[in-house]
């Protein structure tokens, strides 16, 4: 019985795990007034000036808006992504500050190829076409207002810089436009530059490496630690790595943390405003399936770190019970992660440890009888 307990709570652990490595929202954007909009994945939320936290676009359940855009004329843009009678369904939308939705492209199970919500100052649309499963392509499409789909970068799956069809992309994770009107992209371990002449520069490489100060979480993977990233007047690129709870900040080839959200949050998306601060998007999840979030919080150009929004309980006002189950699901995912990422050493030590403990099942109750 006890072994079949133990069976069980491992199989327990690691379905949690899949669902916690679920693409959770990166969507963060700030017009030009101040006003900050962010996406829970189903609601997308506005912030005021005045620090009023309200419903821009109201949630519908199994309706998820994973990524935001926004124009030179504070246009919000989102995808809507559902899966509704055994088929999924898509969207592109635009709203206005006073609220006012249109659709680019209206919900359908059969959407064409290249609709997304990053579009060019000419109105040309950009989305990358991959399949991380198969990683057999990586294709940026471009489509323009008319409709022609043309490949702008990219081929067969890999890694390698050029212009076209000579460039390789591996599993890209957040893009966003550039104040030079250039497209930035996080690919596998990274951040990559397409000019829009289709030339294709790596601007940084092993952003996912840790070190002694990082908390990895069960969100990462080969292909999917860096999430959100943002692109400052001045160059600077922020860059949201989930995987290890951080914002890196890369600028002239050097790369440094200049945030960290302590367990059960993690980084998934950032916006860098004219004035220097850059607004990062966390959300928490702590095993077996608790949430904790989002929550929206500012970084300023001198270092400080402050608190802007948080959806759902106010963590000062907690009850004993539930600090108790954040702690003991941060215990688990520690656990778990160690065997997640582990290499043959680990699962050998853990297989050790598993047979040990039936040896020694077996053996108590020999005795017992």
């Amino acid at each position: 019985m006890r072994v079949l307990t133990i069976i069980t709570a491992l199989g327990t652990i690691l379905f949690f795990t899949i669902v916690a490595r679920a693409h959770p929202a990166s969507g963060i954007v700030v017009d030009s007034k101040g006003n900050i909009y962010f996406s829970d994945l189903e609601t997308v939320w506005r912030v005021d000036t005045a620090g009023k936290l309200t419903p821009f676009r109201e949630g519908v359940r199994g309706r998820h808006v994973h990524e935001l855009a926004i124009d030179d004329h504070d246009n919000v843009y989102g995808a809507d992504i559902s899966y509704v009678s055994d088929k999924w369904v898509s969207s592109v939308w635009k709203m206005t500050v006073d609220g006012n939705l249109t659709y680019l492209l209206e919900p359908t199970g059969e959407p064409p190829r290249g609709m997304s919500i990053w579009l060019d100052t000419g109105g040309n649309m950009y989305w990358i076409d991959q399949n991380n499963h198969t990683k057999t392509q990586t294709l940026l499409l471009r489509r323009t207002p008319n409709g022609e789909v043309t490949t702008l970068a990219g081929g067969a799956y890999g890694h390698a810089d050029g212009r076209g069809a000579d460039a390789r992309f591996g599993s890209v994770g957040g893009t966003t436009f550039g104040p030079d009107g250039s497209i930035y992209l996080t690919d596998s371990d990274s951040l990559r530059k397409v000019a829009m002449d289709g030339s294709v520069t790596t601007l940084a490489t092993k952003l996912s490496a840790r070190s002694s100060q990082d908390s990895p979480t069960l969100f990462s993977s080969e292909h999917a630690n860096l999430a959100g990233l943002t692109v400052a007047t001045d160059g600077t690129v922020f860059v949201a790595d989930s995987g290890n709870r951080r914002v890196l900040k890369v600028a002239n080839g050097k790369v440094e943390t200049v945030f960290r959200s302590e367990p059960p949050f993690f980084t998934t998306g950032a916006f860098a405003t004219k004035g220097g601060d850059v607004y990062v998007l966390e959300v928490g999840l702590t095993l077996p399936n608790v949430t904790s979030g989002p929550r929206v919080r500012k970084l300023s150009p001198d270092g400080t770190i402050s608190a802007v929004a948080t959806i759902g309980e106010d963590r000062s006002q907690r009850s004993t019970q539930a600090v108790a189950v954040e702690r003991a699901g941060i215990v688990a995912e520690s656990a778990v992660q160690f065997v997640w990422e582990g290499r043959a050493t680990k699962y050998a030590l853990l297989a050790v440890a598993v047979f040990a403990g039936i040896f020694f099942i077996r053996r108590h109750k020999r005795k017992e009888r």
